[in-house]
Parts: structure tokens; sequence; C-alpha cells
């Protein structure tokens, strides 16, 4: 019997990706279908996955683009690269202009894995695309400008799932995207809580009510994943086991803006800790990813406009 730490979560690793996998093909309507060979991408970036859209994005719209990406763990080495989503046609990718039609909500968006047994890394990205002309496939790709040989290979090694386009609806209270300098902790946010650090994970979101409904379930698989979650750095829900089946807690708001953060109690049989909050309202619904693990935690902003 093979006793060696590293193997076994390696092993779980891959075998838990099967899993997600297949539980994203029956439950994910909005999956889009891959490619068998992706797109070539432009000079110094690795093609991952290319996805053909069920609808065309189209100009004059704005769409969000959002997937899972995840990397194999190496015994004594990290590895770290930039993500970038290009919208395409039946030609070349072109990586002219991309800046001015993508936009990540994540600020400097990478696949970053480390090796055992730090498992801090995000696992779910988010980009709005506002095409400049119908695009009919887009391919998730990684920068790589290293001249060295990479430590992985990118064909076999990395893996993206659940991708899917949906347009954004032009609504006052969508979701906003941070602004290009939003990469410090709000004054009013501690830097810690409960000896976390904490980690912003620029999901921002607007309602009209003080009181909300907070839903809590495990957004991957269930695997004994038990969680705290903190409202303004003051427990609003304590040491609640995730299930498939959404959970719901009251929580009331004060003006202005308001910080959910998820704090893991345990890494369940799969680490990260990764949950699904849903915010409930009479008439809005607002669903947020966040990932956590026994050194650092993740919020988003929740903004009560009166």
């Amino acid at each position: 019997m093979n006793k060696n730490p590293s193997f076994c979560h390696t092993k779980l690793f891959w075998l838990f990706l099967s899993f997600l996998t297949l539980s994203w093909g029956y439950a994910q309507n909005d999956k889009l279908k891959s490619l068998e060979i992706p797109k070539t991408p432009p000079l110094g970036y690795e093609s991952i996955l290319t996805a053909e859209l069920n609808d065309a994005l189209m100009p004059g719209a704005a769409y969000e683009v959002g997937f899972w990406i995840f990397g194999k763990q190496l015994q004594d080495e990290s590895y770290s690269y930039p993500i970038t989503v290009f919208p395409s046609n039946g030609g070349d990718i072109s990586n002219e202009g991309i800046s001015d039609i993508v936009e990540s909500v994540q600020p400097s968006p990478k696949l970053e894995v480390n090796p055992p047994p730090n498992y801090a890394t995000r696992g779910h990205f988010t980009f709005i695309v506002r095409p400049d002309k119908p695009y009919d496939y887009l391919t998730i790709a990684l920068k790589n400008t290293d001249t060295k040989a990479s430590p992985i290979n990118f064909k076999k090694d990395i893996k993206v799932i659940g991708v899917f386009s949906k347009p954004l609806p032009n609504r006052a209270m969508e979701k906003v995207v941070p602004p290009k300098d939003a990469g410090t902790i709000i004054p009013d946010t501690p830097v810690k809580i409960a000896e976390r650090t904490l980690i912003d994970s620029f999901e921002r979101y607007s309602v009209s009510e003080k009181n909300v409904q907070l839903g809590l379930y495990d957004h991957r698989r269930i695997d004994n994943d038990i969680v705290t979650v903190y409202l303004n750095g003051k427990i609003a829900v304590e040491q609640v086991a995730l299930k498939r089946k959404k959970q719901f807690f009251k929580l009331n708001l004060q003006p202005g803006e308001n910080i959910i953060t998820l704090h893991a109690e345990n890494l369940g049989d799969v680490a990260p800790n990764t949950s699904a909050i849903l915010i409930k309202t009479k008439t809005e619904e607002f669903m947020a990813v966040l990932e956590s693990d026994l050194g650092q935690s993740s919020y988003f902003t929740l903004i009560y406009e009166k």
C-alpha cells in the first residue's frame, strides 16, 4: 500500500476532477460544447480549451463568461500563468485589441498552483466580454513567456470545465466590475478575521432591501465541508455543514457596503473549501462562489441602497 501523502493527494485530485466533470455535464444547462482540438493562440500563449458558443456574442451587448480551471499539483514546485479569454470566429485567434473587448472581474487573473500542503488557489474565474463584432468561439488560454521549459504539460495537466456564456441584462442592480485599481481591502474591512487573511473575491452586488436571505450549499461535491459566515466581521451563520440542498438564513444589512466572509472550519475531503452563496430578496437573486482554506478566507461585498 502506497502511504505517500503527495501520491494520495494527487490521486484524490484527479478522481475529484473526473467526478466534477461528470457533475457539470449534467447540472450546467448553459455549458458550452468544447472543440476536440483548441484553436491555435497568438505567440506567447498556450490554448487550453476552445468552446463553441450556443449563440454568437453580438456587438452592442455585454456577456459574462465563466469557467473552472485546475492545474496538476507538483511535488515540490509552484507555477503561475496569467489567464486570458479570446473570442474568435472561424479563422485564427487575434490578440489585437483584445483588452478593449475582454475584461476580467478578478484583477490580474492567474492559474496559481502550489505543492502540498498548500491548497490556496482560486479555481473559478469570470470575464466580461463586450464584442466589437459577432463571435462564435471562446478560447481559454494561459500566457507563457518563459524561456525555459515549463514544469507541466499544458495539454494534459491543465483542465477547464463548466464553461458558460450568458448576456448581462441592462439592469441597475447588475454585478459591478471593480475599477482597475481595486487591489486593496476597503478601509472598514479588517485584514484578518479569526486569524485568517482576508481575500477580496471582487464580487459586488447591490440590493434595495435591508433584510435578505443567505443561502448556502456545496458548489462542487458533497465532501463534508463545514463553514462559518461573517457579516461585517461578526458571526452571522456558525458551523454549517454544506449540503447539496440549499440552507437559508436571515441577514440584516447596514446601509452602504456589507462584507460577507466565508470562513472554512475544515477542508472537507478535497481542498479548498468552496461554497456557493445565494443572496435572495423579494425581487432579486444573486450568487457568489467563494473559496477558503485554513490560512485565508474570501469575501464579497453586498451594497444596501435605500
